[in-house]
Order: C-alpha cells, then structure tokens, then sequence
C-alpha cells in the first residue's frame, strides 16, 4: 500500500510541476514570437537576449527537469526532453563574458552590451553602434563577398541578416518548437 502512495505522490506532483510551467512556457512563446516577427534582427537579438538572460538568471528550466526527472514516466520523457532542449537555448543565448551578450546576472541587457561583427572582416561594435549606422550601412556595399555582381550585398545585410537573422532564426524556431513538443506531450 505504502508504494501505490508514493507511486501516486509523484504523480500528483508532477501534474503541479507540469500546470506551474505552463504560465512561463505561454509567456516565453509569446515573448518568442513577438521577436520572431521582428524585421530589424539587430533588434530582434537583443530583445532576445533580455528575454532569455532573465531566465537564464532563474536557472532556466533545470529545477523543473529535475523534479520531473524523479517522476520520469514516458510520457514525461517528452517533456524532460523537450525541456532539456529549451535549457541548451536559455544556456547559449544566456550571458557570456566574451560572448555577444557581456552582460551579468542581473544586469539590463541593452544595445550598448551586446557586440556583434567579428564576420567577413568587419570589426566587433555594439549593437548601438550598428542600429546608429544602419542607413550608412545598407549604402556600404561588399562587392567582394557578392555572388553576383548586379547584386552586391551590404554591410548592413552581413549584419542584420547573416549574423543576427541566422542566430535568432535558431533560436526562435528551436524554442517554439520546443514548446510546442512540450505542449503535445
């Protein structure tokens, strides 16, 4: 009798852990989305780093897949996996000393702590440097790095599409997805 209780008290628990989730998994997804439809990338990676450095800052999810984890049945495996993947996004696009994102637990991620370049030749500046730039920029043409002539790129392009698109690009369409695997789990 003893063992159908304790079966039953992880049970239980789980479902608490699982329903106490759902509010944050909605809020990120919303969150996700809203960066998603962003056009301007350069904005979008740091609206995503503010994001993702507050939960990062929480420990992301490891205290919920811990619990979950003592209370693994297969269909909380979906779950355990689908929320060990959101931490690996949380974990990556947290905060890094050297990284894009120098900010510290705690600290207001803002345009002038995010540093991007460091591709193609140019050299790392702020995102605020960069958004103040950006009309100079879509003018300042790399013919060099252009597959066809007619079409050069630019080095606002290099920027806002390659580095910052390509980063929240992963990162958007990996959360959803992952909350989207947790939800029909």
């Amino acid at each position: 009798m003893k063992k159908v209780n304790v079966v039953l008290g992880f049970f239980f628990k789980s479902k608490k852990v699982v329903a106490n989730l759902h509010p944050k998994l909605e809020k990120l997804e919303k969150e996700v989305q809203a960066i998603d439809a962003m056009d301007n990338k350069v904005e979008a990676i740091v609206r995503l780093f503010q994001v993702l450095s507050s939960l990062h800052d929480e420990d992301g999810f490891n205290q919920e897949i811990t619990l979950l984890s003592k209370y693994a049945s297969r269909k909380m495996r979906n779950k355990i996996n689908a929320l060990q993947i959101l931490q690996m996004h949380v974990r990556n696009a947290g905060r890094c000393e050297y990284g894009m994102n120098r900010t510290k637990k705690g600290e207001a991620v803002t345009p002038d702590k995010v540093y991007l370049g460091d591709i193609y030749g140019l050299w790392t500046k702020t995102a605020d440097y960069w958004l103040s730039e950006k009309t100079r920029l879509e003018k300042e043409l790399r013919l060099d790095l252009s597959k066809n002539p007619e079409k050069p790129v630019s080095t606002w392009y290099l920027i806002n599409d390659c580095q910052c698109g390509t980063f929240v690009n992963s990162h958007t369409k990996g959360i959803l997805e992952q909350v989207a695997q947790f939800k029909a789990a």
